[in-house]
């Protein structure tokens, strides 16, 4: 074969590889018999490695033997065969040898297990190995390699010494080249590796540092890592990262970390010779347009020659080639110029992902035609001629090279070809896009894709210089989306068109490699592994990540977690979108905030290089990601709490963006101009945060956002205000620590000292000057910093001040002059004189010397001569003190200091005597003299002062008359006081006091209005603060507290009790149980944080007061001046709860309630809004508007017993759309007229209680208002319908139209009732909402009868009349007894001229209701606040049915008490599923749990239910019912002679507690109502008809056979409907004319609008949807009437998130699973997007209003792909099946988790539990789920009821393909259908009929009847559809029969 190459071309035609096979064949058999020596062993294995040698050499690159092996002979047969080998320890080692030798084509390694296994230990192997090492290259044949590896897998757990050479081998694979980690990562080596990790010890004994073999098996595991990994494989690293204690296991955080890390999307790596090749469909020609290519490559180096990434070829001429040269960089070729030309400025980096594109122009005028971009700049531009389209043929897309001897290692991630040319900024728009986005560009929101980088580098591009004026399409592309037209993709290439291989599957070449259309040769290899971000986001989302920030103990702990959470969203926007959804960022920020300790250099330095820092490169610093860096950056409270290093480090980040940055505009403009950081900066230089040693740090980052490019009004007045507030007076006492100022620092003068002071430093630099000047007056400022005894050292700065505007500014001594400026500093300054403020004087009088125009040696000039008279008039204080030392003034040695200075200034500088000219500056000197000190120890200031009189007197400048003054005042035998001030001297001195009073008077006015301005912004900050620490703490609760069984760490969740949900069904049935998890009280203790320097055990209320009282404290120490300064803030007293409304919505009206639920109420505000209505607990309004704390509200404002408003403030706002208000209705309250409920589309009800009529009268009004305008009709129920009747007429304003309406809606319930259109059940309900019943409220819960009397026997029989009650009798009067007890008790009252009544207790009352409800949530703690806190006494809890029934009809000293919904409807309520301990019954000694159940219950409270709804809804009880109405609801509820009398106060108006003015009476009287129960409303005055009972009983009148009845009766159609459909039948949808319409998988029509609907697509390769992008959901309007005849119009496309079903719950809301495990919740809107998710893309508006998704919940729970789903508005419940073995049910007005349904068991293979088929039941709530093994039917509850094995009942051929239930409003007889592959249906029902004497009742499936197919036809039933009594049927053939019975 060496020596005849053509050897190789016909050795397969020689039958070579079938001998090959046979060779090992013969000799394993030879093996499997026994080995008889050792030179038999020697032969067979020498045979062996030849064998394996001649089938390497004709495998090694030829491609013809290569397809041949793998279609005709296949790996599974090499396996077979080498099998014998590997088990037999004599062969094993040589046959591992030859498998890896064959796998790598040389055999210098066919020995190597048998040389190195013999190794002891590590040390001794890494020596031995490195021999072996060159002999290790490229893996060419990887499924031969996955037959080694499976052996060597095995012996992981087995031999030492070989798991050691294992790891030495994976090592130096996962080291080689990036192809060979490739081929190890889809030969699943990580798995049994990892699992291997984790459960060996984690080190050696007795050390905590890992053995050698840990340290190289977790280098291998890294590497394995980096390259990615799959769902499961990350599903299972994550649970071992949390352990079970709660804390982290170091290995498996740096796993994670590194896979985060190194996030690479799915691509095709290419080895050596390799290419992809790619036909162009019926292209001929390249475009006449012109063309785009683009591709993301990776390269692990550069080539040794020059390598051809791609190419376009016709035929076989090649028209243009792009290579990579060796030194890296690109060059080009084209058919018009077959010589390469190097692009030297595309320079092609190494080891990271690069965008190269090519735009090729025809012509260009205005520029060359070809230009190539590399990461999306432009490199290099040639004017190239465009190849003609001379050559005829066939186009191909040519990627890689064939040419050997090249061992370029390069991956591919995408490449595109379009059939235009690409702007510049559409390709920079394309290299946004990432390597990972493999769409087409047709999504409607495509920036959605951006990492927070990309959008912050287009938008600096967008505003940036070098914008050219093509950004006009950059610009629509963001807007608009769509990139280019799906028509202009020519073809693309993605990972997901090559079908990866199949490991161990033989399949055709022609299968393996032309999938797509797409064809490889050599080492092509596929990784279709998501990076882990994109894997965490589908097990968990970033949720997972904020976890284990919180579970972090340590620095080190924390800084990893930190980093996996950052690298998960740096490069993820799945990640990026939900990150922001969830607010994670403030709950990152809340979570660190009790971590400040543990943050250090690192942590820090990873979320700011997140927010957009970089610390290796300051100038490219810039802020990525605003919403992190207002989170996270802005947070001073939590950066205060770290150490003085980190604090420092973070204040110096500002230097970072504002000074250093080359952004620095940029971020100054577009980042952060909005975010108040200077005001949030001073707010923390105002707290306790910050020690003194940070302080000078954090004026520092003051003085720079000073600096920046902000406006100069949001800089600069927020900082002159505060130091004018704090530097004006020095602080007395430090306050207590309780008071409320001791949020502000004791020392806030300092600080505010130490900020002027750096502001003064700013203010010598011009522009600084002039920004500061132009946005306040400072000639004003500085006097509002020289109060009455000012600091002297903030004298100095004032000088400073006025020093520095003097050099900049030529009016500012004018302007003082005008505001008495110099007579103020003359009146103040004096007093404080000192040696620092008498030199900053001096320097204020001489000009600067760098100013000075003369050169070296001349005397200093004047700068500020009016100075001088402030120096004389501190001479003259001076003076005073050494007069009389009782004064308070300068001391003696800067009086002398003073008089030093004025001689040698008068000596040296002839200017300075010029200043005498001044009468009043001569004055004062005057003044001076006449005050000489005498005494001894004033001779030297006297000699002073006199010499510097003399000079001055004889200096020549002053006048004569002042002259002789000085001079007479100097001579020493004259003694005079002083000179008698002169007249005009004397009216001066009078004028300026007067000017001078009134600039004082003028400054406290201004002084006020500033003092009312901060004080008004400090409340604000404050409360603010406390807000978002109130929301923060429940944003932190909702994402740390949330978990169920299924959570990834299901050992730190709390185990979750059940409490009854608010959501209801039909005619208000409550039956669905939703999770409560309870958060630890620590952890809830540990979210509520303080404000800084408050107290510990302050309140709320105490915090609000701290913010009036430190307000109080602004009053005594601001002084501010400038008008300028007091900004007028907006009132918003509504300001606290704008952040829960919805985007875009505004508040219109807002109302104090107090929201019912139970016994129990909660204050809250009723919000209206312009599109949604809320309902916030724990605010109110208090008189004047202003929202408030419920609990800081008068006591007296809410009246409701069992108010817990100081538990709910916490509590998320409860929201509706407006559209989704069903009806209303007004109800009382404790017998006051003050009560609203309100009925939403989404099955949920609010009841609220205003604190007046006329309140809920103008929200009736309001409500009206949105009903008629807002809320559509269709698909609404009759129930609903009369609610809705109601609410239009309820606040109408007349009784007659009040009373019309509601006469009506009775009169149609009972129509209905009375044709059986509405069951018993039904019509008692609607008599219960009509007569105000409800069940939010306990004393006025809906009403039923006890039907039954017989609770004794086995059976129940319905059909004998004594098994019933007597219904025309109350329960009081059911015996002889008990009447006769009656009557006496009304006999003996009116005897006594008291108001008479029968019974003394109620039919029904709160404690009625909480005693039947006592073991279900929330009524458990309901019945403890109505008893006091406990429970009653165990023998009279609620624990036996039948003895209920005695105590309420036959003891004589029992009760009256009637029945609640729940005894027909809710079996959890008869069970304990909480365990709570009742005690045990001192009666019968039992344990009271479960309520004791009849004997014909069956010990089964579903069974017991079903049976007591039969009773209800039996022809006895139809027959009676209307007796029990009339004296419930009818002419008999206060009959006497019907003993039908109860308590006066229990009727309404019997009470008016608006008229109890006593709190205590009225309490009291609240407690009757509770006890005695209220009297439903009348609803009759005359005996309520009967029910029509003729024909079929269970079937309206008019109906005369049904499915349930009659199923036998069932024919087929003989012809199915005539419809022009091809392909199965997926979906049957019946509109609301009676139309049927069928649709195919992928294809859902809208429930209200036919022409509408939602079409999905996730195959590869779909031929149907060829020209969408891959894993699309895309919604579509039908323009024409037909939808399967004419084409569709895309309205929207939304991509990459992999539908493989769908299902709409009602007209705005669509349920979608995938298959990422992730159900979805969209809702759909008309016209435009909400615009509350980046899902909604922008929807070109035309004359028809269009369909528009957009995204409301991610749903995860699932580990698999999610298979089915389906959803109930009814029940406002989704269920999801999925192949992971389970179905899920989902709470769609929570968007969360609820219950699992499992059909996985240990004796099942994993496929048959696979769950593809879902239903459920509308009217009961019953889910039925099936899988290939089981069908299942469960409760709304998830309660299981009966399970059918399919293998027992089915072939194995007849798999279920479709089910339904037959819907009415109620049936005995439940069925569901169910359809198989056979082409029959099978109707089936479940009782437990079949259930043994005293036995548990036994739910199961029995058959009522099979519809068979026509004969010989068996084509799979696909779709099933019930509507009414008609059964349709779709199958996979198209067709739709209907199955009907006959009239």
């Amino acid at each position: 074969m060496n020596k005849n190459p053509r050897v190789l071309d016909v050795f397969c035609e020689l039958d070579g590889f079938l001998a090959f096979i046979h060779i090992l064949s013969t000799l394993s058999a030879s093996t499997s018999t026994g080995l008889s020596s050792s030179y038999h062993v020697q032969d067979i294995l020498e045979c062996m490695q030849w064998a394996f040698m001649v089938a390497s050499k004709a495998l090694d690159g030829h491609e013809d033997n290569l397809d041949f092996f793998e279609e005709f002979v296949g790996y599974d047969a090499l396996s077979d065969a080498c099998s014998v080998f590997l088990i037999n320890p004599a062969t094993s080692e040589k046959m591992l040898g030859c498998l890896l030798s064959l796998s790598l084509h040389n055999f210098g390694l066919v020995d190597v297990f048998g040389s190195l296994v013999v190794c002891q230990d590590l040390a001794e192997l890494d020596v031995r190995f490195l021999e072996c090492t060159p002999s290790f290259g490229t893996i060419h044949l990887p499924h031969v390699f996955k037959i080694a590896w499976d052996f060597m897998a095995r012996s992981l757990a087995t031999s030492g010494s070989m798991r050691l050479l294992i790891y030495k081998i994976l090592e130096h694979f996962t080291q080689s080249s990036h192809y060979n980690l490739t081929v190890l990562d889809e030969a699943r080596v990580l798995p049994p590796v990892f699992s291997h990790f984790a459960s060996s010890p984690t080190g050696i004994s007795g050390s905590d540092s890992p053995s050698p073999e840990r340290r190289l098996l977790s280098k291998i595991l890294k590497r394995l890592f980096e390259i990615g990994a799959s769902t499961q494989d990350v599903r299972q690293l994550l649970q071992y990262v949390v352990k079970e204690n709660g804390a982290l296991d170091g290995e498996m955080i740096e796993f994670l970390r590194t896979g985060m890390k190194c996030c690479w999307p799915p691509h095709i790596s290419l080895q050596g010779p390799s290419v992809i090749t790619k036909w162009m469909g019926d292209a001929k020609a390249l475009p006449a347009a012109g063309f785009t290519f683009t591709m993301w490559v990776w390269f692990e180096g550069m080539p040794l020659e020059t390598h051809s990434l791609f190419g376009i070829s016709f035929w076989v001429d090649p028209i243009v080639q792009l290579s990579l040269t060796a030194n890296g960089t690109l060059a080009l070729r084209t058919k018009v110029r077959q010589d390469a030309v190097v692009l030297p400025k595309s320079k092609i980096p190494t080891a990271r992902w690069t965008h190269i594109a090519i735009v090729h122009y025809p012509s260009r005028s205005s520029g060359p035609t070809i230009r190539i971009f590399v990461d999306g700049c432009l490199t290099d531009s040639l004017d190239w001629p465009y190849p003609p389209p001379d050559v005829i043929g066939r186009g191909q897309l040519i990627l890689g090279d064939t040419t050997l001897g090249r061992p370029l290692s390069w991956c591919l991630a995408s490449c595109y070809l379009l059939s235009i040319p690409l702007n510049d900024n559409l390709i920079k728009f394309m290299h946004g896009l990432g390597p990972q986005y493999h769409g087409n560009f047709q999504d409607c929101n495509l920036v959605r894709f951006f990492t927070y980088e990309v959008s912050t580098s287009l938008n600096m591009h967008l505003l940036g210089p070098a914008s050219t004026r093509d950004a006009s399409s950059l610009k629509r592309a963001i807007q608009e989306g769509a990139l280019v037209s799906e028509n202009f993709i020519m073809l693309k290439v993605v990972p997901e068109d090559i079908k990866p291989f199949p490991w161990l599957d033989p399949c055709s070449c022609s299968d393996l490699q032309s999938n797509s259309g797409v064809r490889y040769r050599g080492n092509v290899y596929v990784v279709l592994h998501q990076p882990f971000d994109v894997t965490l986001w589908e097990v968990g989302g970033v949720q997972l990540a904020l976890r284990l920030v919180h579970q972090a103990q340590t620095q080190h702990e924390l800084s990893r977690t930190i980093s996996i959470l950052c690298d998960s969203v740096r490069n993820s926007w799945q990640n990026s979108e939900e990150m922001e959804k969830i607010a994670g960022y403030d709950a990152l920020a809340n979570i660190l905030r009790s971590k400040g300790h543990l943050i250090n250099v690192t942590s820090f330095e990873t979320l700011f290089e997140f927010l957009g820092l970089s610390f290796r490169s300051p100038d490219t610093s810039t802020v990525t990601n605003t919403i992190a860096y207002r989170a996270i950056a802005l947070d001073f409270e939590l950066w205060s709490s770290t150490n003085l290093t980190i604090q420092q480090a973070h204040l110096e980040h500002f230097v970072f963006l504002l000074r250093a940055s080359r952004h620095r505009r940029f971020n100054a403009k577009v980042c952060l101009s909005k975010l108040g950081i200077i005001r949030k900066l001073v707010f923390a230089l105002q707290s306790t945060w910050y020690p003194a040693e940070t302080v000078p740090h954090l004026v520092n980052a003051i003085v720079v956002v000073m600096q920046g490019r902000f406006p100069p009004n949001d800089v600069i007045k927020p900082v002159i205000s505060y130091i004018s507030a704090h530097v004006a007076t020095e602080p007395s006492d430090p306050p207590s620590p309780r008071s409320s100022s001791a949020f502000l620092s004791v020392n806030q003068h300092d600080r505010a000292k130490q900020l002027l002071e750096a502001v003064v430093s700013l203010l010598r630099i011009p522009s600084a000057y002039a920004r500061v000047s132009e946005s306040v007056p400072l000639a004003r400022i500085v006097l509002l910093w020289v109060n009455e005894v000012p600091s002297p050292s903030v004298a100095c700065q004032v000088l400073s001040v006025i020093g520095i505007s003097l050099m900049f500014s030529s009016s500012f001594g004018k302007k003082l002059e005008l505001l008495s400026g110099w007579n103020l500093l003359r009146k103040r300054l004096p007093p404080v004189w000192n040696e620092d403020l008498h030199r900053a004087a001096v320097d204020l009088l001489l000009r600067p010397a760098a100013d000075a125009i003369s050169s070296k040696g001349t005397p200093q000039g004047i700068r500020c001569p009016q100075i001088l008279s402030v120096i004389l008039v501190a001479l003259r204080c001076s003076l005073l003190v050494c007069c009389d030392k009782l004064n308070q003034g300068p001391s003696r040695h800067v009086t002398e200091l003073i008089l030093d200075d004025l001689n040698d200034l008068h000596k040296t500088n002839p200017s300075f005597s010029q200043l005498f000219k001044s009468q009043s500056t001569t004055e004062v000197l005057i003044e001076c003299l006449s005050i000489l000190p005498a005494g001894c120890e004033n001779v030297k200031i006297s000699t002073q002062l006199t010499q510097f009189a003399l000079l001055v007197a004889y200096g020549n400048r002053v006048s004569h008359h002042q002259k002789q003054q000085i001079l007479d005042l100097v001579k020493p035998e004259v003694k005079a006081l002083g000179p008698s001030p002169n007249s005009l001297s004397s009216m001066l001195a009078v004028v300026r006091g007067e000017t001078l009073r009134k600039a004082i008077n003028c400054l406290d006015q201004w002084r006020n209005v500033i003092i009312a301005s901060e004080k008004e912004r400090y409340q604000k900050m404050v409360v603010d603060l406390r807000e978002r620490r109130r929301r923060l703490s429940s944003i932190n609760t909702g994402i740390l507290d949330v978990g169920s069984e299924r959570d990834m760490w299901p050992h730190l969740v709390p185990e979750r009790t059940w409490r009854l949900d608010e959501t209801e069904g039909p005619y208000r049935m409550r039956i669905k149980l939703k999770p409560v998890v309870e958060a630890p009280l620590e952890s809830r203790q540990r979210r509520s944080p303080s404000i800084a320097g408050e107290p510990e055990a302050s309140s709320t209320a105490q915090l609000e007061q701290m913010a009036d009282d430190a307000a109080d404290d602004y009053g005594s120490s601001l002084f501010l001046g400038s008008q300028a300064l007091a900004e007028n803030i907006v009132e918003d007293k509504h300001r606290r709860v704008r952040h829960e409304l919805e985007p875009g919505d505004a508040i219109e009206a807002v109302g104090t309630v107090a929201r019912v639920s139970g016994v129990d109420s909660w204050p809250g505000l009723l919000i209206f809004g312009k599109s949604h209505l809320y309902m916030l607990e724990g605010l109110v309004e208090d008189e004047s508007g202003e929202v408030i704390n419920a609990a800081d509200a008068p006591k007296d404002m809410f009246f409701v017993s069992g108010s817990t408003s100081q538990l709910r403030s916490g509590q998320p706002a409860l929201r509706w759309k407006l559209g989704h208000i069903v009806g209303f209705s007004n109800r009382t309250f404790l017998f006051r007229d003050i009560a609203l409920e309100v009925l939403f589309k989404d099955s949920r009800t609010l009841l609220v209680v205003f604190l007046s009529t006329s309140q809920r009268h103008d929200a009736s009004q309001r409500l009206q208002t949105i009903i008629v305008h807002r809320t559509p009709q269709e698909h609404q129920s009759a129930f609903s319908l009369i609610l809705r009747d109601m609410s239009i007429a309820l606040p109408g304003g007349k009784a007659s139209n009040v009373n019309t309406s509601h006469e009506k809606a009775l009169a149609t319930a009972q129509q209905q009732w009375q044709n059986r259109t509405i069951s018993n059940y039904a019509y008692i309900s609607v008599l219960n909402q009509l007569s105000g019943r409800t069940p939010n409220d306990a004393t006025q819960y809906p009403i039923f009868p006890w039907v039954l009397q017989d609770y004794t026997s086995e059976t129940l029989d319905l059909s004998l009349p004594n098994s019933f009650r007597d219904l025309t009798k109350p329960m009081g009067a059911l015996t002889d007894a008990r009447r006769e007890i009656a009557e006496s008790r009304y006999d003996n009252l009116e005897s006594v001229g008291e108001k008479p009544f029968h019974y003394g207790t109620h039919f029904s009352s709160s404690m009625i209701v909480c005693h039947y409800l006592i073991r279900l949530a929330p009524f458990t703690n309901m019945f403890k606040t109505l008893q006091g806190g406990d429970w009653d006494l165990p023998d009279r809890l609620f624990s036996d049915i039948e003895r209920s029934y005695r105590s309420a009809s036959q003891d004589v000293r029992g009760d009256v008490r009637e029945l609640i919904p729940e005894f027909f409807s809710c079996p959890e309520f008869l069970e304990n599923l909480s365990h709570l301990d009742f005690g045990v019954s001192h009666s019968t000694g039992e344990k009271i749990d479960d309520v004791k159940l009849p004997p014909w219950a069956k010990d089964d409270p579903l069974f017991f239910v079903t049976l007591h709804r039969h009773a209800l809804e039996s022809r006895y009880v139809s027959e009676n019912l209307p007796a029990w109405i009339d004296l419930i609801w009818g002419c008999k509820q206060r009959d006497v002679e019907s003993l039908n009398v109860f308590h006066p106060l229990s009727y309404e108006g019997a009470i008016d507690l608006d008229s109890i003015i006593d709190p205590l009476e009225r309490e009291a009287t609240i407690g009757i109502i509770h006890n005695f129960g209220q009297t439903p409303r009348k609803l009759f005055d005359s005996p309520h008809p009967s029910r029509n009972l003729s024909g079929t009983l269970s079937l309206p009148v008019k109906v005369k056979r049904g499915i349930c009845e009659d199923a036998l009766a069932l024919t087929r159609d003989a012809r199915p409907l005539k419809l022009d459909f091809d392909g199965p039948v997926a979906h049957i949808t019946i509109d609301s004319s009676g139309k049927v319409h069928p649709m195919s998988h992928g294809k859902l029509l809208h429930p209200s609008r036919n022409d509408d609907g939602v079409r999905w697509d996730h195959g590869r390769g779909s031929g149907i949807l060829q020209a969408f992008s891959r894993g699309t959901v895309r919604a579509f309007s039908f323009p024409f009437a037909n939808p399967l005849t004419f084409r569709l119009q895309i309205v929207q496309t939304i991509e990459s998130i992999h539908p493989t079903c769908a299902a709409f719950t009602d007209p705005e809301t669509l349920v979608t699973g995938s298959a990422d495990s992730i159900v979805r919740i969209w809702y759909v809107s008309y016209g435009q997007s909400s615009g509350g998710s980046s899902f909604a893309g922008n929807v070109k508006h035309r004359k028809r209003r269009e369909p528009v998704l957009s995204l409301a919940h991610l749903l995860r729970g699932h580990s698999g792909p999610v298979s089915c789903v389906q959803a109930s508005r009814t029940w406002s419940v989704a269920v999801s099946g999925s192949s992971d073995g389970s179905a899920v049910l989902w709470d769609l007005n929570r968007g969360t988790y609820v219950r699992s349904i499992w059909h996985v068991e240990a004796n099942i293979p994993s496929e048959s539990a696979s769950v593809d088929l879902v239903a459920i039941n509308e009217s009961t709530g019953c889910i039925a789920t099936c899988s290939a093994r089981y069908l299942w039917l469960h409760t709304i509850a998830a309660r299981p009821i009966a399970k059918l094995d399919l293998s027992l009942t089915c072939d194995p051929t007849s798999q279920v393909s479709s089910i339904a239930f037959h819907e009415r409003e109620y049936s005995s007889l439940g069925i569901l259908a169910v359809g198989n592959r056979q082409g029959s249906v099978t109707l089936y029902t479940w009782n437990a009929d079949g259930t043994p004497q005293g036995k548990k009742a036994q739910w199961e499936f029995v058959e009522v009847r099979r519809l068979s197919p026509d004969p010989g036809s068996s084509t799979a039933v696909s779709a099933l559809k019930f509507s009414g009594e008609t059964l349709w049927v779709g199958d996979a053939s198209g067709s739709v029969f209907r199955w009907a019975i006959p009239d």
